[in-house]
């Protein structure tokens, strides 16, 4: 019996912790500003495993990435190789599927490594949508320092998808 409870513990778990990740990110980008860079910060993305589609807009100041089903990819490093491309990645609107869990009085949204902190200006009416267990959401996420990304970061929700 207690074989049976774990199997199905391993099972369910698994399963949610598979379906969380990030499916499509548009990335600001800081310091960009000839067609090059624009190209080469391009190159450097589409390397990445679990990019489907890049596009980067040197008009729009902006790296628009559409990531596979069940990829493996964080936010940090997105934004690592962004760094690494001589640029400094700034906002990004992501859309993310994770767990919504409820930590002392504050929400979060944990997908694979990452916890998504929701920000108190995240409107009321979605925060009253939001349901713990799986969600999938678009949101901006704030700015970090370069220098100081972690895997935690903060969220305003903008719909629940």
């Amino acid at each position: 019996m207690k074989r049976i409870a774990l199997i199905i513990v391993v099972a369910v778990f698994g399963t949610i912790s598979s379906n969380a990740q990030i499916t499509k990110v548009d990335q600001e980008v800081f310091g960009m500003d000839c067609a090059p860079c624009a190209y080469g910060l391009e190159r450097g993305l589409k390397k990445m495993d679990g990019i489907e589609k890049v596009r980067v807009s040197l008009n729009d100041g902006k790296a628009y990435l559409d990531l596979t089903a069940n990829n493996n990819l964080s936010l940090k490093q997105i934004q690592e190789e962004v760094k690494v491309n001589g640029f400094s990645a700034k906002n990004a609107e992501v859309v993310l599927e994770g767990q919504l869990i409820k930590e002392d009085n504050a929400l979060k949204i944990k997908v694979k490594n990452e916890e998504y902190y929701l920000t108190s200006n995240t409107g009321q009416s979605v925060i009253n949508s939001l349901q713990p267990g799986t969600v999938k959401v678009r949101g901006i996420v704030q700015d970090e320092e370069d220098g100081s990304l972690t895997d935690k970061w903060k969220i305003k929700i903008t719909e629940i998808l």
